[in-house]
């Protein structure tokens, strides 16, 4: 990988030192010229020709295909979305709940996992069981947390990939093992995790898997993808059903023929092509790197980054100490200060950083475009700012 000509590519790289990816990622410049590209096309020749509309439609199989790429997965087993919880929605959503059905999460999830369980126990009686979950447990330990959960009334295994607030990373293969031997579903928020760690949806038999376009990936806001097995697609419903989810209809007779078993029976009816083409082209540059040496790159630097903070004191880390439940988020705590009073501290330094809540702490995220140098510097303001 050739990091110089990578960052080349990141106009963000030449004005400050930006860790926050896991939060939005700033977009190559070839991914902004695509948009702007299929923007102008648009503003020339109208949205809505022909040729245009001919256009968009190889720019949403060609964002399919790479989905699929990225994912190892089929491309008719993927549906375009919005963001990462509008995949997550559509799959908890689209199920049949009944009182008494259970869900499986833990203490550590993001609001896009917590909040739609929590108002399925609220309207369908469904009961939502939280496994407490330490940043610092082993994989054993996870699992079995996990497990002593699990009853013959669990339908739902609900859990970041990754953790956001301490970058915790959980064994998705194991834990999938674990649902389908109680006879639940597995649905992982991949927010923090595509276009981070290599993923592999026939490795992991997951049953569903969200990803959004604009974090690790460096694509556009308000893109997404969710990954749902294809034998699993006809069984989850389109609960804002558009033109995608009916084949055919009779306005007189009330027929209704509906599109069961292919993924556009999600998507909305108006889309943006050009943000669409702008996660393809991100996704394209994601793959020119290659996502396993895109997770070594941000893992090594990760590690660099809590070696050189355990040395200071009244700094603790948050997050996970094993290689095996860590990645590219490093959180820790300073004494005496407050995340956000550090994060403010970084920004005036031109470090772009985030405060995390659960455990609380301040979050960096050591992208595979970020540098042992700008690591170091980090680390050196942090070690001047604890003293």
């Amino acid at each position: 990988m050739d990091i110089a000509k990578v960052r080349a590519e990141l106009p963000v790289t030449k004005n400050l030192i930006y860790m926050n990816t896991g939060w939005s990622g700033p977009s190559p410049v070839r991914v902004t010229r695509r948009i702007q590209e299929q923007l102008t096309y648009e503003m020339e020749r109208g949205p809505a020709t022909l040729d245009a509309l001919a256009r968009s439609r190889a720019v949403h199989e060609e964002l399919s295909k790479a989905v699929g790429g990225l994912l190892n997965a089929p491309p008719e087993t993927i549906a375009l979305t919005q963001s990462t919880t509008n995949g997550l929605v559509t799959v908890v959503n689209g199920m049949d709940w009944f009182p008494g059905d259970e869900i499986v999460t833990c203490s550590l999830e993001h609001p896009s996992v917590m909040l739609p369980s929590l108002m399925l126990q609220r309207s369908h009686g469904v009961r939502v069981r939280i496994a407490e979950l330490d940043p610092k447990d082993d994989k054993a330990t996870l699992l079995a947390k996990l497990e002593a959960l699990m009853s013959a009334r669990t339908r739902l295994v609900f859990l970041s990939h990754i953790e956001f607030t301490c970058g915790l990373r959980l064994p998705a293969k194991e834990i999938a093992e674990i649902a389908h031997r109680w006879g639940a579903y597995l649905l992982l928020d991949g927010a923090q995790c595509g276009g981070h760690i290599a993923l592999d949806m026939q490795a992991m038999d997951c049953d569903f898997y969200a990803i959004p376009g604009h974090k690790w990936l460096l694509g556009p806001d308000g893109t997404g993808a969710l990954y749902i097995r294809k034998e699993l697609i006809p069984s989850i419903k389109p609960r804002y059903p558009a033109h995608g989810a009916v084949e055919e209809f009779d306005v007189h007779t009330g027929v209704v023929k509906l599109n069961v078993t292919h993924p556009r029976k999600f998507r909305l009816s108006t889309t943006s092509t050009a943000l669409e083409a702008g996660m393809a082209e991100a996704i394209a540059f994601h793959m020119e790197q290659g996502s396993a040496a895109i997770e070594a790159r941000g893992m090594a630097l990760a590690t660099l980054m809590k070696q050189t903070l355990r040395g200071f004191p009244g700094v603790t880390l948050t997050g996970p100490e094993r290689p095996e439940t860590g990645c590219s988020l490093v959180s820790f705590a300073v004494a005496g200060r407050e995340p956000r009073q550090l994060v403010e501290m970084l920004w005036g330094r031109g470090i772009a950083a985030r405060q995390v809540q659960t455990p609380a702490a301040t979050r960096m995220c050591t992208a595979f475009y970020n540098t042992e140098e700008e690591v170091a510097q980090v680390c050196a303001v942090i070690g001047e700012l604890v003293r």
